[in-house]
């Protein structure tokens, strides 16, 4: 078995979670109650008066979205002509945002292993790990499998290299 690259797994995605970390930003510095028009024109016309308070509240609800916001890996891996995915997350039933998480082994595949097409190429090769991901994506809805670093590290492999050393 030859492991060769770990994808993360984020509770959402980074443009969901900035949309809800300013949202409960926003709600905490202006709460519905009377004469938050003038709190909002305040702060619209002197933006750094909140600016400290703003970060403590964005802080207090996890921070930024890289890292802080993954709850598995999948643990890419040839097995004999085979594509497969392990899969690690984290050991809660409800997953909600969180600073303290503790990962454990969840599955030996988190979908079916894709055979890869012979004769193998390097093309071939990574359209198949593609394709894998593509279907991680489907098995674990609501979540986001970010394949940003593997797609800009995708087309410098020797896929087919790399392959062979298993």
């Amino acid at each position: 078995m030859k492991r060769f690259f770990d994808v993360p797994v984020y509770r959402l995605s980074r443009e969901e979670y900035y949309r809800l970390r300013d949202a409960f930003v926003e709600k905490a510095l202006f709460p519905n109650i009377p004469g938050v028009e003038l709190s909002r024109a305040r702060d619209a016309a002197n933006p750094s008066e909140n600016v400290r308070v703003r970060g403590i509240l964005e802080r207090s609800y996890g921070g930024m979205w890289e890292y802080n916001e993954i709850i598995g890996y999948i643990r890419l891996h040839f097995l004999g002509s085979q594509v497969r995915g392990e899969y690690f997350a984290v050991a809660k039933a409800r997953i909600v945002r969180t600073r303290t998480k503790t990962l454990e082994f969840r599955s030996w595949k988190l979908v079916p292993e894709i055979e890869i097409p012979q004769p193998f190429t390097s093309a071939e090769i990574l359209a198949t790990v593609r394709e894998y991901l593509r279907q991680c994506q489907l098995e674990v809805p609501r979540r986001h499998v970010d394949t940003e670093m593997f797609e800009s590290i995708a087309p410098h492999v020797d896929w087919l290299a790399l392959y062979r050393d298993t």
